[in-house]
């Protein structure tokens, strides 16, 4: 297992945002079929899901974000952001989709967090120690992929 604590075992982010996208969808659809899942993908990129899980009878869709390892946490967006116009516009994905599904490309790592238990700007994942304790840290083991696959599962 990588040390979560150690700069020196991070992967570089060299990649364009939308290639490390695609390489953080690629690595969730694998563990997904991995566990026996059927995965569907949307036709082109006009959805606010990148995939959706089938489990009879039920229906979920995932939108996938790559975490970035910042001091002991795997910290994602969970907003959107679109330039259609000349400004930023940012979006959150309630009502859109079900659940995040944060690939930790250092980590080699998956994480699921349901939409309504997420912030509507950034999330952090606890994967080392906090120096301080509080009751508002989110532990990565709590959001484990295989957890919620065996919770859909069941």
């Amino acid at each position: 297992m990588i040390d979560p604590t150690s700069p020196s075992e991070t992967v570089p982010d060299t990649f364009h945002p939308k290639s490390r996208g695609q390489r953080s969808e690629a690595a969730v659809l694998q563990i997904l079929v991995e566990h026996g899942l059927t995965v569907l993908q949307p036709f082109g990129d006009n959805e606010r899901y990148d995939l959706v899980v089938e489990e009879n009878p039920d229906f979920y869709r995932l939108q996938v974000k790559t975490g970035r390892l910042e001091n002991g946490r795997v910290q994602f967006d969970t907003r959107s952001s679109g330039t259609l116009t000349r400004s930023v516009e940012k979006e959150t994905y309630e009502g859109q989709i079900d659940q995040f599904v944060v690939y930790a490309p250092e980590l080699r790592e998956a994480f699921v967090v349901a939409v309504e238990q997420a912030p509507e700007t950034t999330m952090g994942l606890r994967v080392a120690d906090a120096k301080k304790s509080s009751p508002n840290i989110n532990r990565a083991d709590e959001f484990e992929i295989d957890d919620w696959i065996a919770s859909i599962e069941s």
